[in-house]
């Protein structure tokens, strides 16, 4: 299995971690509908990003950009930024977050990071002329 279907797998199984802890660890609060509609969203660009890594198609290095990116990027706008824009904010500081639910939102968004740099590597190998 390469890198970048590693990395995808990984970054899935820490997303299905962090939706699981917003059922059974987190404090019931009112969250925006929409808020949901954007995780699923970036739960199924995930999951597209890991098919095409574990099939090995030649879009799996583009996909695990914009899937590693807009997952790191989505947690930081989502719960790291003050309650910003009720649309989608749900900020951990709102509420006595515990350290396993820090460490299931940081854990994607470094998890997330590395598939985007992974997969920028990959197209910029694949640019280079052979030398």
């Amino acid at each position: 299995m390469t890198t970048l279907a590693r990395l995808n797998l990984l970054l899935f199984a820490l997303l299905v971690a962090h939706i699981l802890d917003h059922e059974l660890n987190q404090p019931v609060r009112e969250l925006p509908a929409s808020g949901t509609a954007v995780g699923v969203a970036g739960f199924a660009l995930v999951a597209t990003s890991a098919v095409l890594a574990v099939r090995r198609r030649p879009h799996a290095p583009a996909a695990a950009v914009v899937a590693g990116g807009a997952t790191a990027l989505g947690v930081v706008f989502v719960h790291l930024l003050p309650g910003w824009w009720g649309f989608v904010s749900d900020p951990y500081w709102d509420f006595s977050a515990d350290a396993l639910t820090w460490a299931l939102a940081l854990a994607p968004l470094v998890a997330g990071a590395a598939l985007a740099v992974a997969g920028a590597r990959e197209l910029r190998g694949r640019a280079l002329p052979a030398t």
